[in-house]
């Protein structure tokens, strides 16, 4: 059984300075500790918050830049096979000209020497016809 009595104040009164010591020594610089350690991983989720927004925002801005890159080069690609078609077109036709030119100068010498040709055969033709005629007809003529 409990007995009331002035032993019980005694201990109340050592119960309150305990709970005032601890209060004093234990629990409120554990509290403070345990509120700054709220406050900076609060601070803390804040900046990696901050930093994956701006992370978002460079990747944003990188895939921006890429997309345009590439219809800069798409453009770029587009002129230079342009300019390379005009270019082989140019080349053939100068390729054309002068194959058409050569194919007249050889026809001209050909048609040249043909009748070169036929000049001479003609001009050997008749001693050739007079000397074949006098051998069939065994007289000269």
């Amino acid at each position: 059984m409990i007995n009331v009595n002035f032993t019980l104040f005694i201990q109340l009164i050592n119960f309150l300075i305990l709970l005032l010591l601890l209060n004093s020594l234990l629990f409120k610089p554990v509290l403070a500790k345990i509120r700054e350690r709220e406050s900076k991983i609060k601070a803390d989720r804040d900046k990696a918050s901050q930093l994956e927004a701006e992370v978002l925002e460079q990747e944003k801005k990188h895939q921006e830049a890429l997309f345009e890159a590439r219809q800069v080069a798409g453009r770029e690609k587009t002129e230079l096979l342009a300019a390379a078609k005009k270019s082989e077109s140019d080349i053939l036709e100068k390729a054309r000209v002068e194959a058409t030119r050569i194919v007249d100068e050889m026809r001209s010498s050909i048609q040249a020497e043909t009748e070169k040709a036929r000049t001479a055969i003609k001009e050997e033709m008749a001693p050739l016809a007079q000397s074949i005629s006098e051998k069939i007809l065994g007289r000269a003529m």
